[in-house]
């Protein structure tokens, strides 16, 4: 088990991180957010991996996401014929489309 002031120490050293934001082209950083994906990485894990520095996360679930309103929601769910009120049917429709023009866009 880990000590208190072992845990108490790396607490610290992480609160003194530097953060490093870069102004890349769009184009390095669409390559690298690319490689992320294919590895299943952060981007910031990417980096961390291309400058052959310590990469301690696991591999991460890469998730999509978007906001939608109220007025939205029920768009989409008076399109897909469920109820206006039940957002995961509304979610499971949206999901069905998206692996659609994933598989669609695949086979070009």
């Amino acid at each position: 088990m880990i000590k208190k002031e072992d845990k108490w120490l790396k607490q610290e050293q992480a609160i003194r991180a530097t953060q490093m934001a870069f102004d890349l082209s769009s184009e390095v950083q669409k390559n690298i957010k690319k490689q992320a994906i294919d590895e299943e990485l952060t981007p910031s894990d990417m980096i961390r991996k291309i400058l052959d520095l310590d990469v301690k996360s696991k591999k991460t679930r890469q998730r999509l996401s978007f906001n939608l309103n109220d007025e939205e929601i029920t768009q989409l769910a008076i399109r897909f014929g469920v109820d206006t009120q039940d957002k995961r049917a509304v979610k499971q429709k949206v999901a069905d489309i998206l692996i659609e023009y994933a598989i669609a866009e695949n086979k070009e």
